[in-house]
């Protein structure tokens, strides 16, 4: 991927479940910084040490699975954060996102669910309810997908 920026190829490069280790080992090796890193994150696993070594080396954080596969919608704290802002929890946790910095692409095939992820710019969140949701962070047992230190599946 990277000869493919060198040559024009591609405007730049991305990754996907890198943690701080694989991101120094890539950049040591490659001298390539990826534009992104897409790893899983929302409020049941924050994913902070990722999160800072992508700041640290200018790289964008994108969740996947921003609402933990809708894992986090009944929690009382974004119920609570949703009802004071008159929008849905799926809306406060998303809009807890952009409040972080991460970038977001929840996924549904739901027309009205559609409509109802983009519209989340007509409200801010405290910086006490960001606070309050982030706290809700299980670390390692609030993933809903593989640790990527563990991970060993390789295709064929």
């Amino acid at each position: 991927m990277a000869s493919f920026a060198d040559d024009g190829r591609a405007a730049s490069v991305g990754v996907s479940n890198f943690q701080p280790a694989h991101l120094a080992r890539i950049i040591d090796e490659t001298g390539v910084i990826p534009a992104v890193n897409q790893v899983e994150v929302h409020p049941y696993l924050t994913n902070e040490a990722v999160r800072a070594a992508d700041a640290g080396h200018g790289i964008a954080t994108e969740a996947w699975s921003p609402i933990a596969q809708g894992g986090v919608l009944d929690d009382p704290v974004i119920v609570e954060v949703a009802e004071a802002h008159g929008v849905t929890p799926a809306q406060a946790t998303l809009r807890w996102h952009i409040e972080r910095g991460d970038i977001v692409f929840p996924k549904s095939v739901t027309e009205s669910r559609i409509r109802e992820n983009f519209d989340l710019f007509g409200f801010s969140l405290t910086p006490d309810e960001v606070t309050r949701i982030s706290a809700l962070d299980r670390g390692e047992s609030g993933r809903t997908g593989p640790n990527p230190d563990e991970f060993d599946y390789i295709p064929g």
